[in-house]
């Protein structure tokens, strides 16, 4: 009897404040989708330094037709002169050529079709891919001795193309949780405010309840409830949300990429871990709420 009166004053608070409610939900469901999407960012950059880790390479670019740092295209002899300096190097573990047609080739699989049709042997400079026994240690002095040699038109660390992507991807993250926090706090505030809207609209109710023997346990539990229903139906709102970035993201824009493995992929596992930890955040932060607001704010 006892719980099905605090389920009926659950179901009169959500009808008497429809619009609030609404407005909560919608509101969680954001705050809550961004805090998916920072675990989201976080798991992929991991994955993504862990396939990478230990494959990461320094290149020499030769000299192309279209090559803005060169008069002229790289010779058969100031290739040898390069591959030979390179075998008697100290610094270099293992190096290979990789030939304009093979840059190409390699072009093609990690671009989209559309793009790999324009792409023709000659844009691509031939190259060195060259694997230092300490890159971090030995890149300064490798890029010296190198860039000045006849037939280079520059050198690149494979680490600190990976390093700039991943600051990218971070300032991604960064944005999704600032997000995150200032749609959280509106939530919060939103939470607080209906509350004191409805035991003000409801204080007579909770009034006849305390003079007929009802803990104050009892005139709060309504209310909280009605907050944390919202909450979770925020956070499978966001769940969703998440389900459908993930999506749009990474079998939409990055479908070619993640298709080659290029760029690591998500499993739905990790979709319901994100809803998850978000649905589990909402309910709590809203318990939270409601509970403070209730024995600090509103007098039942």
């Amino acid at each position: 009897m006892r719980a099905n009166f605090v389920m009926s004053g659950v179901a009169t608070g959500v009808r008497r404040n429809l619009t609030m409610t609404i407005a909560l939900i919608l509101s969680t469901a954001i705050a809550l989708a961004a805090v998916g999407a920072t675990y989201l960012l976080s798991t992929e950059i991991g994955r993504f330094k862990k396939n990478y880790e230990g494959k990461l390479n320094a290149s020499i670019f030769l000299c192309a037709d279209k090559s803005d740092n060169c008069t002229h295209k790289t010779t058969d002899a100031e290739r040898d002169a390069i591959d030979q300096a390179l075998t008697s190097d100290p610094t270099v573990a293992s190096h290979s050529y990789v030939s304009e047609e093979e840059q190409v080739r390699r072009f093609d699989k990690i671009s989209e079709p559309a793009v790999a049709k324009l792409t023709k042997v000659g844009d691509l400079p031939a190259s060195f891919t060259v694997k230092l026994k300490n890159i971090n240690k030995d890149y300064s002095a490798f890029v010296k001795k190198y860039k000045v040699m006849a037939g280079v038109s520059g050198t690149t660390n494979a680490s600190d193309v990976l390093k700039t992507l991943l600051k990218f991807i971070d300032g991604g993250r960064l944005f999704s949780i600032v997000v995150a926090i200032v749609v959280m706090i509106a939530s919060v505030l939103l939470i607080a405010n209906s509350i004191q809207v409805a035991a003000a609209q409801r204080k007579n109710e909770t009034s006849i309840m305390r003079l007929v023997g009802a803990s104050r346990w009892m005139t709060e539990l309504p209310f909280m409830l009605e907050t944390i229903v919202a909450a979770l139906a925020g956070g499978l709102i966001a769940l969703g949300l998440i389900a459908l970035g993930k999506q749009f993201v990474l079998n939409g824009i990055f479908k070619g990429p993640v298709q080659k493995n290029v760029i690591p992929d998500l499993s739905a596992n990790d979709i319901l871990v994100a809803g998850g930890l978000g649905i589990i955040a909402g309910v709590v932060v809203a318990g939270i709420t409601a509970f403070a607001t209730l024995r600090f704010y509103v007098r039942l």
